[in-house]
């Protein structure tokens, strides 16, 4: 593989396959992946904890000089437009992983208790995954990227393959 690589920003709803997608191109790629809700549950839930952990994750994307990575968010938090400011489009890359909302419900019903967002939350607003997707499902379709992935029917090898394969030109 190159020795550089945009960062490979995949976004999505609860249950879209953005972690699954994330550790796949991770071991292909050989880069590491950062997520958003790991740096938030290393904060206390408020509005100063929330900006500790976007600080956190942007010090650790300055760290890999905006580069060579993958980082995984819903794509629907308000420091994503600063960073989609603040990194040139040729330094990052935005997969969108969409998917129908009752597969979606589905998968989040699949996932083991403590991943179903018992102890998530986006905000005061979004008490689990459930309603996040439920309230925020049409304000995701309107948002923009470069890769768009419908995982609705695809098992998650086919999401894997077909994201490999429209990456390319990014970073070949």
């Amino acid at each position: 593989m190159r020795d550089f690589f945009p960062i490979i920003h995949i976004i999505g709803l609860p249950g879209a396959g953005k972690t699954t997608l994330g550790k796949r191109l991770s071991k292909h790629l050989n880069i590491p992946v950062y997520r958003i809700g790991e740096y938030r549950s290393r904060f206390p839930v408020s509005p100063l904890g929330e900006a500790d952990a976007w600080t956190a994750l942007f010090h650790d994307l300055s760290k890999q000089k905006w580069r060579n990575c993958i980082l995984e968010t819903t794509g629907l938090n308000c420091r994503e437009s600063f960073l989609k400011a603040a990194v040139p489009i040729p330094q990052r890359v935005t997969i969108k992983l969409e998917a129908q909302r009752k597969v979606l419900y589905e998968r989040i019903e699949r996932k083991k208790k403590d991943e179903q967002g018992g102890n998530w939350l986006f905000s005061k607003d979004y008490h689990n995954k459930y309603e996040f997707v439920r309230k925020l499902f049409r304000h995701f379709k309107i948002i923009p990227a470069d890769i768009r992935i419908d995982t609705t029917k695809l098992k998650q090898k086919e999401v894997y393959i077909l994201a490999l394969e429209k990456i390319k030109i990014f970073i070949s």
